[in-house]
């Protein structure tokens, strides 16, 4: 077993599924499987439905979590979506994760194009199948569109700018690489490497896949649903990385805690151990939300 992705916060995961006296488990997002090795590996008699949009993560999920075969199942799709296409005893589940975040061999692959730090392809889609990549809308969209998307997914203050410049440069070349919209962010934002400061790009590139992923599309509606889909006990684990969907999450939970449909799960919200942080410096940003369904 090599996992590439390092499951954030895996032991304060499998402590809020830990004593639900039900053992079936939903990951949402399987990625490289990682959170689900550690459920099945430290919960006895435990067993996981794993989803991923991504079939390369569920292929290597599958090949990570091989001696865990007779415990799991895989199905590739958005799990916005799952409890309407697939047969879920509800009354057994006794977890559900979620953890959208990019595994690192999705970044670490430039034919994927979803990092700034290397060059391939503007891609970004999780789901081959789906047709509009990252190329298409910086190549296609209106400056109005892509100054939207900016603002909304990326919370980029400077959007227009970085519209205008794409428009200007699409006049004359195609933005075909990663590479290429790296250096024409760069040049707008006249960055200049500092320790510690956000790459500009990080944020576009941010705002692309969430948009071309429609990740945080049908998000709200699919928190606020939880009681409707799940039984008393069962407990709900929401991982975030970016304020845009952390606020969605924040404001269906305590929702659902106004109604008297949920209980938080102190801590509320945790955030990784600082020993974690050392070893895995990305999962600086994670926080985590549990709840239970009344």
């Amino acid at each position: 077993m090599n996992f590439l992705h390092y499951p954030v916060m895996n032991k304060e995961v499998v402590a809020a599924f830990r004593g639900t006296g039900k053992l079936l488990f939903i990951d949402c997002t399987v990625g490289e499987g990682g959170h689900s090795h550690h459920i099945l590996s430290q919960i006895p008699g435990s067993r996981v439905i794993a989803l991923d949009i991504d079939p390369e993560s569920i292929e290597h999920a599958r090949i990570n979590l091989s001696e865990f075969a007779s415990r799991i199942s895989f199905h590739q799709g958005d799990f916005i979506r799952f409890a309407e296409e697939i047969p879920v005893p509800s009354g057994e589940v006794g977890g559900v994760l979620v953890d959208p975040g990019i595994s690192m061999a999705q970044l670490k692959d430039p034919e994927r194009g979803f990092s700034h730090q290397g060059e391939g392809r503007l891609d970004m889609r999780k789901d081959k199948r789906t047709p509009l990549t990252a190329e298409e809308i910086v190549n296609t969209f209106p400056q109005e569109r892509l100054a939207e998307i900016f603002r909304q997914y990326g919370d980029i203050r400077n959007a227009q700018a970085v519209a205008k410049r794409i428009i200007e440069r699409r006049l004359f070349q195609p933005i075909r690489t990663t590479g290429d919209l790296r250096v024409l962010i760069e040049t707008v934002c006249r960055w200049r490497a500092r320790k510690g400061e956000l790459h500009p790009a990080a944020r576009v590139f941010q705002a692309l896949r969430i948009f071309i992923n429609r990740e945080i599309e049908d998000l709200d509606s699919w928190l606020r649903a939880i009681p409707r889909w799940l039984e008393a006990g069962a407990r709900v684990v929401f991982l975030t990385y970016h304020s845009l969907e952390d606020r969605l999450v924040k404001q269906a939970f305590r929702f659902l805690k106004q109604n008297g449909e949920i209980r938080f799960l102190a801590p509320y919200p945790a955030f990784p151990a600082a020993d974690e942080v050392r070893l895995n410096p990305p999962s600086r940003s994670a926080k985590m939300r549990a709840v239970e369904v009344a």
